[in-house]
């Protein structure tokens, strides 16, 4: 009896703590790069100034706060920022929990683990600024608007708090994201938008953290620079790439929070769109992560996995518009189409497991992906089966593996195309490389194991595939300068579900 009366206490305490998380007010997450976001920006930039100035053991700080996400193993000589700590066994409570370690429990827990961390940075912003209706601007890249590919002034201002000079110049110079680059971001987020599952290797969540999420990582931290760019790391404190491009110092940059509220915006308009899906709470147990966060009064916050589900689909906040159009015809052009509000109603639709999938064909390649275009011809056989895997069933979900050999974290991204004759090249997606040393075991200056690191790459292709027994082409091609070998080992297309 004594028992069960002081679990009942536990379990009405831990209902009290998690209501108090929750306020009647909706906050409103605004572009970054518009008048009525400054204020939250300056909001911000006041309180990074607070979170700097404390020692790196208070919860609040933000040397803290980044090690959240993740901190090297080891820091290059005495660590002038955090003498507290060194190495992985110094490590406080809560560091090192993003969804980064390659695992079918972080793939799953992406994107929601993230939301809670910004969620609470967004809190501790709100209470340090003295602002009270701040929420947490976002950076909308990807836009036809020229100055909305430009960083946030208040981050480029080398006098305030939320400049890092590991960064790509050409952002901290005041610059737009490059033509091509931009191109590339809004064509993975048209492709996102039809994408028809939230889970599993060709899902929408695995899906957004290769690209934009992976992309504008390495972009940001100067790995796709022309020419090569290298830059003092303060949380390594060694030359190597910025922040932004390390899953281990990522967390650090101020940026990271504008990047990370846009990645947000993009699951949020997915989600309340046609195609939005979601996971089940039954999966997100069975693919729990640790959600620990620190409180605007410095306490230790825990969720279990239903808490976490009850919080990223009830929000207290929303966007001042969103990217997707409703109507699946509506998306036209290179540019995502614009919702005026957010306030849809929630998806009922859950996700499927994409874990049983039907192999319609598989070739064995073993050949690097060079700088000339990959073309692997998909003829006679190999054709007709796919086209009578795509025409057995109203909705049939074609995806395309590519599985790959990296030696080492390529400073290259990589873009895939479906070709018919005499067609526009269809874009299916990208393989982009962040967090991939991270993910599998680091060395040296980034290198990986003799044997490499085999990864699966996987896309959604029913919307890209013709109704046509004909031969067609499926494109690689490699982007950027860098010097890592990716073997291509295998291809198939198969039919899940």
């Amino acid at each position: 009896m004594k028992k069960s009366i002081l679990l009942l206490s536990a379990i009405l305490i831990a209902g009290l703590s998690y209501s108090q998380d929750r306020s009647n007010t909706i906050y409103v997450r605004k572009n970054a790069n518009t008048p009525e976001a400054q204020a939250d920006l300056e909001a911000m930039n006041v309180a990074f100034k607070k979170m700097r100035d404390m020692g790196c053991e208070n919860g609040l700080a933000w040397y803290y706060q980044g090690a959240m996400h993740n901190i090297p193993d080891n820091i290059n000589g005495i660590n002038a920022l955090c003498p507290k700590y060194q190495t992985s066994a110094d490590k406080l409570w809560a560091w090192s929990d993003c969804t980064h370690n390659g695992t079918q429990n972080a793939n799953l827990n992406f994107l929601l683990w993230h939301r809670m961390y910004t969620w609470y940075l967004e809190k501790i912003i709100r209470e340090l600024s003295g602002k009270k209706d701040f929420a947490l601007p976002y950076w909308n890249y990807g836009s036809i608007k020229v100055t909305d590919n430009i960083m946030a002034a208040q981050t480029t201002n080398k006098t305030g708090s939320l400049y890092e000079a590991a960064r790509y110049s050409i952002l901290n110079d005041g610059k737009p994201i490059q033509t091509d680059q931009v191109q590339q971001i809004q064509l993975a987020l048209n492709e996102l938008k039809t994408n028809p599952s939230f889970v599993g290797n060709a899902g929408f969540s695995k899906q957004l953290e290769i690209a934009p999420h992976g992309y504008m990582h390495d972009l940001i931290g100067g790995e796709y620079a022309d020419p090569k760019e290298t830059y003092y790391n303060q949380i390594y404190q060694e030359n190597m790439s910025g922040l932004m491009a390390n899953v281990d110092s990522a967390g650090f940059d101020p940026v990271f929070w504008l990047h990370h509220s846009m990645v947000d915006r993009i699951w949020e308009s997915w989600d309340v769109s046609t195609y939005g899906q979601r996971p089940t709470l039954a999966d997100l147990q069975a693919y729990p992560w640790p959600y620990q966060f620190i409180a605007p009064d410095g306490k230790q916050v825990t969720y279990t996995m239903e808490e976490v589900y009850n919080v990223v689909f009830n929000l207290d906040y929303k966007y001042d518009n969103l990217l997707y159009e409703s109507n699946p015809q509506a998306l036209a052009s290179n540019d995502p189409v614009i919702l005026a509000s957010n306030e849809s109603s929630a998806k009922s639709k859950i996700s499927f497991q994409d874990s049983q999938e039907k192999i319609i064909w598989e070739q064995k390649i073993g050949k690097p992906i060079e700088e000339k275009a990959f073309v692997q011809k998909v003829t006679s056989k190999f054709a007709k089966d796919t086209n009578k895997s795509f025409k057995s069933g109203v909705n049939s979900n074609i995806v395309l593996n590519l599985d790959v050999v990296v030696y080492k974290e390529p400073r290259d991204y990589y873009t895939v195309y479906l070709r018919y004759p005499g067609k526009e090249d269809q874009y299916v997606g990208m393989m982009t490389f962040f967090g991939v040393a991270h993910d599998h075991g680091t060395g040296e200056n980034h290198t990986i194991g003799e044997n490499g690191v085999k990864l699966n790459f996987s896309y959604y292709v029913s919307d890209d595939l013709l109704d046509s027994d004909g031969n067609f082409e499926i494109i690689i091609q490699k982007k950027g300068i860098g010097d890592a070998k990716v073997t291509l080992e295998k291809m198939s297309m198969a039919k899940i579900n």
